[in-house]
């Protein structure tokens, strides 16, 4: 189910924010166990079998994050701890791996050795990618010691929470389970305003810029790829316009992410802050996907600063 659908927009999401404030008023855990229900059917709703897919997944990394706690706070076995991250981070990685590259590793196998391997045509479950980033993060963070407990209930709606699970952010649990212990869990006109304003800008440029200039662009490139002439202007005007589509297509779905988690009083960490006016190619990256860059690099490292636009240096200088 994508963000600009009809299904989305006029059927699940009213019914999910109508029983999240009406079961808030009876029950704060009513309402978190009814978001948990519907972010599972968000995953589901396109190919129900995702669920059985992740499922097992979401368990296992449950066990090993119980399991790290349990060894955090002892202090005679820092060994087995790490080893247990480990295992972890390889659980999730080789997951994560077998649904995005077996084709393409039984592919280059057949290419290179001749053999006559058949390939699994695996079809890549929603949002994988962000959900096993996530998920590492959280096993990281329970090694740590940052995170000192998580009920199951807790954890899935950490992991589950249906806004950032097509394109992130990818978030941390200490950053949002405070947030939902501290939500009211009711309507709030402040949290309603600044979502739905949200949800606008992002649903205009997805479904108006970046779903319009598709149409554009892809004959060029296909008519380029069968072996066509491209003249050169036409040719740069399709690599300008693929550019903005994939521009407006990020930037409008990190802005409905931000705004439908607003709707449930919760603000999740900015993911794209105008990457087209870097200076250099490490400014663009740290701009694109904010929060990957944070997972990427540990607490206190980063990128060396771009060099101050100035001059051109004479060469020998």
């Amino acid at each position: 189910m994508l963000f600009n659908s009809q299904e989305f927009l006029f059927v699940f999401l009213p019914a999910t924010l109508l029983g999240f404030y009406l079961l808030g008023r009876l029950s704060p855990r009513a309402a978190i166990l009814w978001l948990i229900l519907t972010s599972l059917v968000f995953y589901g709703w396109w190919r129900p079998l995702n669920i059985l897919i992740i499922g097992p997944s979401i368990i296992v990394n449950y066990l090993l994050a119980s399991f790290l706690l349990k060894l955090s706070q002892r202090s005679d076995q820092p060994g087995l701890s790490r080893t247990v991250l480990l295992a972890g981070i390889l659980f999730n990685v080789a997951f994560l791996g077998f649904f995005k590259y077996a084709d393409f590793a039984y592919g280059a196998i057949n290419d290179v050795f001749g053999a006559n391997l058949i390939l699994l045509h695996v079809i890549l479950p929603l949002g994988i990618s962000f959900i096993t980033f996530q998920k590492i993060a959280f096993l990281i963070d329970v090694q740590a010691g940052r995170v000192k407990a998580f009920p199951f209930r807790e954890y899935c709606t950490f992991v589950l929470f249906f806004p950032q699970l097509i394109a992130g952010p990818i978030v941390h649990y200490r950053e949002m389970m405070p947030q939902f212990a501290a939500a009211t869990r009711r309507f709030d006109k402040e949290n309603f305003a600044v979502g739905l304003t949200l949800l606008c800008f992002g649903l205009f440029k997805k479904s108006v810029l970046a779903d319009n200039l598709a149409p554009l662009i892809t004959p060029i490139y296909q008519h380029s790829a069968a072996g066509g002439h491209t003249p050169f202007l036409l040719a740069w005007l399709a690599a300008v316009g693929f550019t903005l589509q994939i521009y407006f297509d990020f930037s409008g779905y990190t802005d409905m992410a931000l705004g439908l988690a607003r709707f449930f009083g919760i603000k999740l960490p900015p993911n794209f802050n105008s990457p087209l006016k870097a200076s250099c190619i490490i400014d663009f990256w740290l701009n694109w996907h904010m929060t990957l860059t944070r997972f990427l690099t540990a607490p206190g490292v980063g990128f060396p600063p771009c060099r101050p636009v100035g001059p051109a240096v004479r060469l020998g200088a």
